[in-house]
């Protein structure tokens, strides 16, 4: 397995004068014919070994549109909720966030070693691109659908899919035209994709009963993951570069967090234009901010591109990680919505409003524990009680909505049930302010010594001496 891909090809020989001028002409050139011409380039060499990828500007653009993705199924999770179709809502967000999150890894996965962002890459990425507007659109119905007791899986949903996932097919056969190296991967990879979009079409087509469907797509996610397992481990791994996958997860998980200021920002500018600002206005406003930053700052403190550099090995179970990360960050703002829109009235309790905000909170921060762990493989308890101690006042916002809403719908007239309010948003937040202080004082030094234990004991034993 390689750490990084190879170069993009020859920068040319400038004559050379005793100045040096002709050089730095012909670098000139060379690297203004890398920027501004995009006519097709070969897909090996895009990185020389031991360089790093940088994230282009078309990467960002295109992880933009699948975080909209993530918003808008996240906004639609808020409507189910409050409409009363909790667990119909979190089936079709986690169908959503799955599609559009797993066509997202393995594309990341294929630029790590082949985006070479030639007219050709470009245009099969913004393909990818219109596929996702495609499925955006096919959000309400899947919803709907999941709501009436039918299969989330429609066929505009479908059909967005699939417009994401073919011009990956087609560049994986592309790679395994230009990687003799990599070929059988590269092709497996097609195949693969080409067998599983075939069978979310046939689910989409043909009529069956809805638990029959979502067993099927269940089994066609567990079969396409269980693929790449078995195309990594007896065909080989395909060249990916270490700090451009590493920050690649990492500016996704970013402009998730983005979402979730964004989502606090429109959830509270609505409420304070029909209301006017209040305490648990502020308190939301304010929550939502801290929420954001601390939850930024802990997924930072896991020091995933060091880790990744020096034990490359790791980053299966690491990205795989990144799967439900990327469904818990969206929630978190659709928790903060709804506790927003129970200052306007509605059906929901309390109750249910403090376990719409404290699950995706804590799962974000039990993913981050995860990703720790799998990355650092440290299994001790040192950060077990810090993990613990983070997720306490996460309770305690539980255990205070439950004893103060009685069962009874929040009436945002009553000063108990709006103090009860404000004390379950506080205590959220403070959850992920323990969370970066802990690990700050305890988590950080310890990282540090299990790092060193394990490259210590990688040397070899006239080194350790």
């Amino acid at each position: 397995m390689s750490d990084g891909s190879r170069g993009d090809g020859g920068t040319g020989d400038g004559g050379t004068g005793e100045d040096g001028t002709g050089d730095g002409e012909a670098e000139l050139e060379s690297s203004l014919r890398k920027e501004l011409r995009h006519r097709l380039r070969p897909l090996t060499g895009i990185v020389p070994r031991g360089q790093e990828r940088a994230v282009t500007p078309l990467e960002l653009l295109y992880d933009l549109t699948y975080v909209i993705a993530f918003a808008a199924a996240a906004e639609e999770l808020t409507a189910a909720v409050a409409e009363g179709h909790a667990a119909s809502g979190v089936g079709a967000y986690l169908f959503a966030i799955f599609a559009v999150g797993w066509a997202w890894l393995n594309f990341t996965w294929y630029t790590s070693a082949y985006g070479n962002d030639d007219a050709l890459f470009r245009v099969a990425t913004i393909v990818q691109m219109v596929g996702v507007v495609v499925l955006i659109f096919g959000l309400p119905q899947s919803f709907h659908d999941a709501a009436e007791g039918l299969s989330p899986n429609n066929l505009l949903v479908v059909v967005g899919y699939v417009v994401m996932r073919v011009p990956l097919m087609l560049l994986w056969l592309r790679a395994a035209r230009h990687d003799e190296e990599h070929r059988k991967s590269a092709i497996a990879y097609a195949i693969t994709i080409a067998i599983a979009q075939t069978g979310w079409l046939l689910i989409a087509i043909v009529p069956m009963p809805a638990l029959v469907a979502v067993l099927a797509l269940i089994a066609l996610v567990l079969a396409e993951m269980a693929a790449r397992v078995v195309i990594e481990n007896g065909l080989g791994w395909t060249p990916w570069n270490a700090s451009h996958i590493a920050e690649r997860f990492g500016l996704l998980t970013l402009i998730c967090l983005g979402e979730v200021v964004a989502a606090t920002v429109r959830a509270v500018a609505v409420l304070t234009e029909e209301q006017g600002w209040s305490v648990a206005a502020v308190m939301i406003a304010a929550s939502g901010l801290v929420l954001a930053a601390g939850l930024w700052w802990a997924y930072y403190l896991v020091p995933s591109g060091v880790i990744l550099r020096r034990w490359p090995e790791r980053v299966f179970a690491w990205r795989y990680t990144h799967l439900p990360l990327f469904a818990a960050i969206p929630a978190v703002g659709a928790g903060l919505r709804l506790a927003a829109e129970a200052l306007e009235g509605g059906e929901l309790s309390l109750l249910q409003i403090a376990v719409a905000l404290v699950v995706p909170v804590a799962s974000v921060i039990v993913l981050v524990f995860v990703l720790w762990s799998v990355l650092v493989r440290s299994w001790d308890l040192t950060h077990l009680p810090l993990l613990v101690v983070t997720l306490v006042p996460l309770a305690a916002a539980v255990v205070v909505a439950a004893i103060a809403s009685e069962g009874s719908p929040f009436d945002p007239e009553h000063l108990g049930d709006l103090g009860a309010l404000v004390v379950v948003i506080g205590l959220v937040a403070l959850s992920v302010v323990v969370e970066v202080v802990g690990h700050e004082l305890v988590g950080y030094p310890h990282t540090v010594r299990a790092l060193e234990r394990q490259a210590r004991g990688s040397l070899p034993q006239f080194m350790r001496e």
